[in-house]
């Protein structure tokens, strides 16, 4: 193995992969990236086990093909401290990398590349085109509900599944639901799958960039997506995800009205003296006023109220203030639809501009 690169080059496409790197005494080799050269294209692979980023590299320069790993956070010193501009060689010599960047000379041991864990045979049931913005979109609007460490384990995901002509993202920790949804216009294969929080978290990061047509592969027990030239590939939780259709309200009445900023005001007002385990609060709606209270283990209380447009028969409910609190943050219209379903025991928002996104939130026992 034996190549030339830009140093600016090799750092820009280190630095998209760099986050997997990490120490690891159980097993060395996730330390290490995993560097292949063949057909006109360097490739530069990372592993946590649960998650894989390969970048791509085009290379015009005359090179030999080979394989190998070797220390990732070396390697990524090694061009932090080169010259910007300089020009980095790279060459595998008695199972040792040798590297030269202007008057600078280093060897690192090296590991084998038959040792490192890869999807190379990664084999797809489902696949589709999709802009970049409308993904990151999605996840933005659900990945707040996604369970944390949750001993229902395939709650620790965001539901990612095509069925009809819509393609959903949805997440839920068994206390509050978010669902969003796009129409797909071409015939894709229907699937569904749940992505690990980890995952979904490195996928989000991975979509901050300029608007493009990614590539998305569903496999079996994994996910793939193209983003230009980088290659993302997570782990699926295997277990059915909850009939999240069977919460929602079919049958709506007039919805409650309530201006979106003046609502999260008055409810991050009342939350200053909420209970610091339960983060209760009481919203009271009658008489064309909703009022919201608080209290604490200290025997504190908070109260605020503002008007709106209600003159229906007078509704009680009590809830986690920052359950609601991050369904606003994710809202941009001006008001947001209130419903309260039959039983009383959860209220659906939804957006006044948007039809595709709605949230479920589960009331506590008064």
């Amino acid at each position: 193995m034996k190549f030339n690169i830009n140093n600016n080059i090799l750092i820009k496409h280190l630095q998209k992969i760099n986050r997997l790197i990490i120490k690891n005494t159980a097993f060395p080799i996730l330390e290490n990236i995993l560097i292949t050269i063949k057909n006109g294209i360097l490739s530069l692979t990372t592993t946590n086990l649960e998650i894989e980023l390969i970048s791509n590299i085009t290379v015009s320069k005359k090179y030999t093909s080979g394989t190998i790993t070797i220390s990732g956070k070396k390697l990524l010193d090694i061009c932090r401290n080169a010259l910007e501009s300089s020009e980095i060689q790279m060459q595998l010599y008695e199972n040792k990398m040798h590297i030269t960047s202007n008057n600078s000379n280093y060897i690192l041991t090296t590991l084998p590349s038959d040792n490192f864990p890869n999807h190379h045979d990664f084999r797809h049931i489902s696949e589709f085109f999709i802009s970049s913005d409308i993904l990151k979109n999605m996840i933005e609007k659900t990945q707040f509900s996604m369970g944390k460490q949750d001993v229902r384990y395939y709650l620790n995901g965001m539901l990612l599944e095509k069925n009809n002509t819509f393609l959903r993202t949805v997440a839920t920790d068994g206390y509050r639901l978010a669902i969003s949804k796009i129409f797909l216009k071409k015939d894709i294969i229907p699937f569904s799958v749940i992505i690990p929080r980890k995952g979904i978290l490195e996928l989000y990061r991975l979509l901050n960039i300029q608007k493009q047509l990614i590539h998305i592969l569903i496999g079996k027990n994994n996910i793939r997506i193209h983003i230009g030239d980088l290659i993302f590939t997570t782990q699926l939780i295997e277990g059915k995800y909850p009939d999240y259709e069977s919460i929602l309200i079919n049958i709506k009445k007039e919805p409650i009205i309530l201006n979106c900023q003046l609502l999260k005001k008055s409810l991050l007002r009342v939350a200053i003296l909420s209970h610091e385990k339960f983060c209760g609060i009481e919203m009271h709606i009658k008489h064309n006023q909703l009022k919201v209270f608080s209290d604490n283990q200290e025997e504190e209380t908070a109260e605020d109220k503002f008007n709106i447009n209600y003159s229906g028969k007078t509704i009680k409910m009590s809830m986690n203030v920052y359950y609601i609190i991050d369904v606003l943050n994710t809202i941009t219209s001006e008001n947001i639809f209130l419903y309260l379903n039959e039983s009383n025991n959860s209220i659906q928002i939804k957006s006044e501009n948007d039809t595709a996104t709605l949230y479920v939130v589960m009331l506590l026992k008064r």
